[in-house]
């Protein structure tokens, strides 16, 4: 368990935690996590009400995992109940209560391995999030602007020994976040999404020497237009319309070049496993 005293608002809890464990053979493990967590609500809120309250989650996850010498499987269900969060009293900013709630629950998958391929370490993750938050603003409970339904992610890494240079390639992906578009009505609040995010890195890694790694990466290889999300005026235009402008990166590609140089008695470490 947790005590915790907030001398602003002059208010204490105690809030429970659990985490057991069993394993079922020497690889596998399930695991179970409990517990209930607050945080401060941020400052710009507290100047406004002094007296607003900590907001709260408690947590249900769930565990299984195997991991071997050079493999590792791993997967994780989890609930979050959320309550006491800010929320603008009839949509004022001004007029502060802790009335919010919302919940996220969701599916984790992680796979890695470095022993099946000669010279090749890859790990492909997955991850579903369902969330909903009726706070702040919110008129009613919705998806965050925040929240990604599905994020998936590939990582390549192939050890060239004959030109002692390790080849690597990352893709990520997520599916569309949602935004409000003021033009719509407000029972159609976060009813838009934006396009998925995309993006094909690559980077190579060159040893001349061990102690010595000559690197170079770049992103977004294939250019794609990644958009984080829209800003709309803060007036309407003559045709009654929010003119709305799209949130992107700020450029297509980064080009990073380094030289990462390792002193150590022993010989054989270096920086390669984090490149």
């Amino acid at each position: 368990a947790r005590y915790e005293y907030n001398s602003l608002n002059r208010q204490s809890s105690v809030d429970p935690r659990l985490s057991v464990a069993y394993k079922p053979g020497k690889k596998g493990q399930f695991s179970f996590a409990y517990g209930t967590f607050r945080q401060s609500a941020k400052n710009q809120f507290l100047r406004v009400n002094t007296q607003l309250g900590s907001e709260r989650a408690e947590h249900f996850i769930l565990n299984y995992q195997i991991v071997t010498d050079r493999k590792t499987f791993r997967v994780e269900t989890y609930y979050k109940k959320y309550s006491d969060l800010v929320k603008y009293v009839n949509g004022d900013p001004y007029t502060l209560s802790n009335a919010g709630n919302g919940y996220a629950k969701g599916v984790e998958l992680f796979w890695r391995d470095n022993e099946s391929i000669k010279n090749v370490d890859y790990w492909i993750s997955y991850s579903y999030l369902d969330t909903k938050r009726d706070y702040l603003n919110y008129p009613a409970a919705s998806i965050p602007a925040f929240a990604s339904a599905h994020n998936f992610s590939l990582v390549y890494k192939h050890f060239v020994t004959a030109i002692k240079s390790q080849i690597g390639f990352t893709y990520s992906y997520a599916s569309g976040r949602p935004y409000y578009n003021p033009n719509l009505a407000t029972d159609q609040f976060q009813s838009q999404r934006t396009p998925s995010y995309q993006d094909l890195s690559v980077n190579v890694s060159y040893l001349p020497k061990n102690w010595l790694i000559i690197y170079a990466s770049c992103t977004n290889l294939l250019g794609r237009d990644n958009i984080f999300g829209y800003q709309y005026s803060a007036q309407q235009n003559s045709n009654g319309e929010y003119v709305s402008r799209a949130i992107r990166q700020p450029a297509s590609h980064f080009i990073f070049l380094a030289v990462f140089i390792t002193f150590s008695k022993n010989k054989s470490v270096n920086q390669l496993p984090n490149l």
